[in-house]
C-alpha cells in the first residue's frame, strides 16, 4: 500500500525551509504564492529542488537509497502540489471573474435589445400593451 504525501508528512513531522524559518504542512497552505518580500511557495521550492538536488548527487560507491533522500523528495513534492493546487485555484477564479464581466455585458445587451423592440413599436402598440397592465 503506498502512502499518501500528507500522511507521510504527518507521521514524519516534515518541516519546510522558508525565509521566515521552518513552516509545517499546515503553514504551507497559508504562503502566497507570489510576494515582494521574498516569503513565497517559489522560494519554498527553491530551497525543496535544492535538497533534492544535494541528496541525489552521484555517488558511485554508496548506491542505496536512504530515508533521508525520501524525506527531501516529499518535502519537495508536497510543495509542487500545495503550488499546483493553488494555481488551479487561481485560474480558476480568474475564469470565474472572466464570466462574470462577460455574463453583465450579455445581460446590458439583452436589455438594448428589448428596449430596441419597444421604441420600434406604434404608438397604438404601446398604448394597447399600457392599457392591459393597468387592468391587471
Amino acid at each position: 500500500m503506498t502512502m499518501n504525501i500528507f500522511a507521510y508528512a504527518s507521521r514524519n513531522k516534515l518541516r519546510f525551509s522558508s525565509s521566515r524559518g521552518e513552516l509545517t504542512t499546515e503553514q504551507l497552505w497559508d504562503v502566497p504564492l507570489r510576494s515582494g518580500d521574498g516569503f513565497n511557495l517559489n522560494a519554498v521550492a527553491k530551497v525543496a529542488n535544492e535538497a533534492v538536488k544535494a541528496a541525489n548527487e552521484e555517488n558511485f560507491v554508496e548506491t542505496t537509497r536512504t530515508s533521508g533522500h525520501t524525506r527531501v523528495e516529499m518535502v519537495f513534492a508536497i510543495v509542487k502540489h500545495v503550488i499546483d493546487v493553488k494555481l488551479a485555484e487561481e485560474a480558476a477564479a480568474k475564469q470565474r471573474a472572466e464570466n462574470k464581466i462577460k455574463r453583465e455585458k450579455l445581460l446590458t445587451a439583452l436589455a438594448e435589445k428589448q428596449d430596441g423592440k419597444l421604441s420600434e413599436m406604434s404608438e397604438r402598440e404601446l398604448k394597447k400593451q399600457i392599457a392591459e397592465l393597468e387592468e391587471q
